[in-house]
């Protein structure tokens, strides 16, 4: 039987990768209220389709156990950049979220690091 952990562990991963996998797309597609948001900010139209194509590889690959912590790595440097936008530009009401999900990205890189077998060989 799976453990409540783990289930819970890929509840949280699943939901994310959603959450990304769609972000990404609106942002690949030029949703009119993504192209708003980074105009809002001067960004260039390519840095939206980048940052697009990095969240929804980004949500792929944290259901890809071999990828999941690269990742997790690359979703939080997305995640560190929304942060700091939102900051310098004084947006201090939801800055909260991407910074949760920078720790959440760094707690999931973290823990699902390979787990290195120990090397029970004796040298002769």
């Amino acid at each position: 039987m799976i453990g409540l952990r783990i289930f819970a562990k890929w509840v949280l991963i699943v939901g994310l990768c959603l959450m990304f996998l769609s972000s990404g797309i609106y942002k690949l597609i030029g949703h009119p209220e993504s192209t708003l948001a980074f105009q809002a900010f001067g960004f260039p139209h390519w840095f939206q389709v980048v940052i697009g194509l990095g969240e929804v590889l980004g949500g792929l690959g944290l259901l890809m156990k071999k990828y999941t912590r690269y990742a997790a790595y690359a979703l939080a440097v997305i995640m560190l950049g929304a942060t700091i936008t939102l900051l310098l530009h004084g947006d201090t009401t939801t800055v909260a979220i991407p910074f949760v999900l920078l720790l959440v990205f760094l707690l999931i890189g973290r823990q699902s690091g390979s787990k290195k077998q120990p090397n029970h060989a004796t040298s002769v």
